[in-house]
């Protein structure tokens, strides 16, 4: 029987594995990018939450959320999304959201936030 699924996990220049889902943060100027990559789902959601308040503690401009590696998500990533968008509103950050595979996208679609997320178009 294969071992669970391992990601590396980067916060603050610091990697380590948790299971399921990795987050990198990458700093550009005044921009701040979060790259998700495997399966966000409720075990996920607090590491999730708090690389998104130590991104926005940075105070960057424009954060980008980049889902381009998301293999699967749930309620509960759906949630930290739509906080993030909200919490960057009340900050005068412009955020991107890099949409995610068909699988990952058609979750967003199911509950109708296509429209009301800043997802960035496909090229």
């Amino acid at each position: 029987m294969a071992a669970p699924r391992q990601a590396r996990q980067a916060v603050d220049g610091i990697a380590f594995m948790v299971p399921g889902l990795s987050i990198a943060t990458a700093e550009q100027g005044t921009t701040t990018t979060l790259e998700l990559e495997g399966e966000w789902c409720l075990a996920e959601r607090d590491a999730a939450r708090a690389a998104l308040e130590r991104a926005l503690e940075r105070e960057p401009e424009c954060l980008v959320l980049d889902l381009a590696r998301v293999s699967f998500i749930d309620s509960s990533g759906i949630h930290v999304v739509v906080t993030a968008a909200k919490r960057c509103a009340e900050r005068g950050v412009h955020i991107v959201i890099i949409p995610g595979p068909p699988q990952v996208h058609r979750v967003f679609e199911i509950c109708q936030l296509t429209d009301l997320l800043p997802f960035a178009t496909q090229v």
